[in-house]
């Protein structure tokens, strides 16, 4: 259990490293602007504004293109995170643990729906994957709402 958990944890900081690499902090700042004017053209729209409207129309193509450069890059991060988390799987998980049915149980009566309360590796190492990549992409700041402390205005 213990070593599938340091594999994720190695997993998730290499793919929080590329990411960074990858998404820079512009492109992040970018993501939280357009995601910003999204909210605000859907307000615009909810409330039939047709003049905030108008005025945020004018401004859409500029980040349709942010959206598009910005999204190529998400899906090379993507593919190459997929890519880090079959080599892993394939490469070490599965030559080693291949052939263990269990690698965990969970405490008492808790389980998790469609999985029960007794865990593979593959399942051990999703669960921690996702439990350890949160407060890693904190950590890396590589969340697309989060500004880079250099870049934080308070």
């Amino acid at each position: 259990m213990l070593e599938i958990f340091l594999i994720s944890v190695v997993v998730s900081l290499a793919t929080s490293i590329l990411r960074r690499r990858i998404l820079t902090p512009e492109d992040m700042a970018k993501m939280a602007e357009s995601q910003k004017f999204r909210k605000m053209l859907l307000e615009a729209q909810r409330k039939g504004d047709k003049k905030m409207l108008q005025k945020l129309m004018r401004r859409q193509d500029y980040y349709r293109k942010i959206d598009a450069e910005v999204g190529k890059k998400n899906i090379i991060f993507l593919i190459a995170s997929i890519a880090i988390f079959y080599i892993v799987f394939l490469g070490v998980l599965n030559p080693l643990y291949g052939g263990l049915e269990v690698v965990a149980t969970l405490p008492g009566d808790m389980m998790l729906p469609f999985i029960g309360n007794k865990l593979s590796y593959l399942t051990w190492y999703v669960l921690c994957l996702f439990a350890i990549s949160f407060p890693i992409n904190k950590l890396f700041q590589v969340s697309p709402g989060q500004a880079p402390q250099s870049q934080k205005r308070g």
